[in-house]
């Protein structure tokens, strides 16, 4: 996929959306105020479920024990009362909300295009075995393709599945897929691209068309190979977008656009009916996977030495979205980037090279080093992205957001600065 353009997107967004949440003189973002704000919903739902993970482990101190009984229903319903109080209560500092952000839009953007990698990385990122019932808590990120939390709720309801694998859960979910789109295949690929396509428009001007590598890779994780095939070709032909009445001719048809003589115009965006007032039905009950837990082979080894990967070219048009991230970035550091050798703790040392390089300090330290080269977020950003993907690093897991938000940091120290003076002025 071509990352860069997806980049651009996204970084757009950014910047559309930090103009309409935070104000000049403004430290912290409450909940309540951000989901007042005109941005888009799927951001709202995310951090409103950042603040329900936040409530959940804090629930978690209220336990019972040998001297009180905390699962009276009494003492229950209060403390539910506590935190729906607590939940009106809650706030980010300004760090934590850039942070959250861009993590929000990139999720969101990585689940509309590949929902089953996405998917997958996400629910399995600490473990290879998870309960249904965390399958639940983590499925309520996503407010798009409304099918997948149905179809998986009925399939662990018929089977009394209280726990899952991650080969288990890759069986399933291709199943789900290989019933929805199995129906009326073409009409279902117009309506899942309408719905990327709606997001991808939240930072560009109107328009029906996509990137054809971002359909590409749509259509190859929900195992949709021969469209993906034909769309290929397409490619091919030199075509880098396309809008949906082209791609409704090449998926009927099952010929390039140069291989079909006379066309007519035939679907718009909004002719195409919504896929989540349509919701694809799922006979779960048609859906096997393995009945016993198969885990995943231990993780390969990498090459001894990391290739240094590939950075932009210096000769990169510049866009609006780059000029207003670097401003943002020259207000929020100092004149210097700290080393991130220096920024980097011993003992954070020894678990990203353990997590993350596959116990190599050699590959560590160089990429490291490549990254204090980088004198702006979005490229280390870029960069980070394309070497977990290479190195087949789940960026979902506790080391790679640790790592992510220690080289954001990096770009951004003030906020953080500003952050601990009022934390020891409370002290």
């Amino acid at each position: 996929m071509n990352t860069e353009k997806l980049e651009n997107i996204l970084e757009t967004m950014l910047a559309n959306i930090r103009q309409a949440v935070v104000q000049k003189g403004m430290d912290r973002i409450a909940l309540t105020y951000l989901l007042t704000r005109d941005i888009p919903n799927s951001v709202k739902h995310f951090f409103d479920q950042e603040v329900e993970l936040w409530l959940r482990e804090e629930s978690k101190k209220f336990t019972s024990s040998e001297r009180f009984d905390y699962d009276l229903p009494e003492v229950q319903v209060l403390l539910d009362k506590i935190f729906d109080i607590l939940k009106q209560t809650a706030s980010f500092s300004l760090n934590q909300f850039n942070r959250l952000l861009e993590r929000a839009i990139k999720l969101e953007a990585n689940y509309l295009i590949r929902p089953h990698q996405t998917l997958t990385q996400f629910l399995f990122k600490d473990s290879p075995i998870i309960r249904t019932m965390d399958v639940y808590d983590m499925l309520k990120y996503f407010d798009k393709f409304e099918y997948y939390k149905d179809a998986l709720t009925d399939y662990f309801n018929l089977k009394y599945l209280q726990e899952i694998s991650e080969p288990q859960f890759r069986e399933l979910i291709e199943g789900i897929d290989r019933q929805v789109y199995s129906n009326r295949p073409v009409e279902t690929v117009l309506q899942t691209v309408k719905t990327i396509v709606n997001f991808l428009n939240q930072a560009r001007p109107p328009q029906e068309s996509i990137p054809i590598d971002i359909l590409i890779t749509a259509l190859r994780d929900r195992k949709l190979d021969e469209f993906a095939a034909l769309i290929e070709r397409q490619q091919q032909e030199g075509t880098t977008a396309l809008n949906l009445a082209d791609l409704e001719a090449i998926l009927t048809e099952k010929r390039t656009l140069g291989e079909i003589r006379a066309r007519g115009e035939k679907v718009s965006l909004e002719q195409i009916k919504d896929i989540e007032t349509e919701k694809p039905e799922v006979e779960v009950e048609a859906i096997s996977i393995s009945e016993t837990h198969v885990l995943p082979q231990p993780e390969r080894e990498e090459p001894e030495e990391l290739e240094e990967l590939e950075e932009e070219e210096q000769d990169e048009p510049v866009t609006a979205a780059d000029q207003l991230a670097e401003v943002m970035a020259s207000k929020l550091r100092g004149e210097t980037l700290e080393d991130l050798h220096n920024l980097i703790t011993p003992r954070q040392r020894k678990r990203f090279i353990k997590k993350l390089f596959r116990k190599k300090e050699s590959n560590y330290k160089k990429f490291v080093d490549q990254l204090n080269r980088i004198a702006q977020w979005k490229k280390a950003s870029i960069l980070i992205d394309e070497y977990f993907y290479q190195a087949g690093i789940n960026p979902y897991s506790k080391e790679a957001l640790e790592f992510t938000d220690l080289v954001y940091n990096r770009y951004f120290p003030k906020d953080m600065a500003m952050q601990s003076e009022k934390d020891v002025f409370k002290e």
